[in-house]
């Protein structure tokens, strides 16, 4: 009985140290209009927007890939790339690093950081519901 009780408290634990280490609008956050912003213009203006062997514009369309810890990756360094929490150097070897590498890497990563924002957040809480 006493384990069965404090079940629900090391679960709800563990999802909150899980969540502390993704970036700020790595989950799905309506609220975070200026992020979700920019990755419109990204799915919009990003030719070939591809990296390695993934269809970055089939992820944004469908809020989500296969396989999902890839499109999971990519949505975390992203949000902490536009919230000024890795630099774009970082950005470009750990995408890479992690999907891999293709004819449409560099292109597909100059897009991304010529579309951010001057004035994007240098940083932001996690909203919770």
């Amino acid at each position: 009985m006493r384990f069965a009780s404090r079940l629900p408290v090391a679960a709800a634990a563990c999802a909150m140290l899980s969540l502390s280490a993704c970036a700020p609008d790595a989950l799905d956050n309506l609220q975070a209009t200026g992020f979700n912003a920019y990755l419109n213009t990204l799915q919009n203006e990003c030719e070939n927007f591809r990296i390695g062997s993934h269809d970055l514009h089939n992820w944004l369309q469908y809020n989500g890939g296969l396989p999902r810890d890839k499109y999971d990756y990519w949505l975390d360094q992203t949000s902490r790339l536009y919230y000024r929490q890795i630099t774009m150097e970082a950005y470009r070897s750990g995408v890479e690093t992690f999907l891999g590498s293709g004819p449409d890497d560099a292109a597909s990563l100059d897009c991304i950081e010529r579309h951010l924002p001057a004035d994007r957040p240098a940083q932001k809480g996690l909203l919770l519901p």
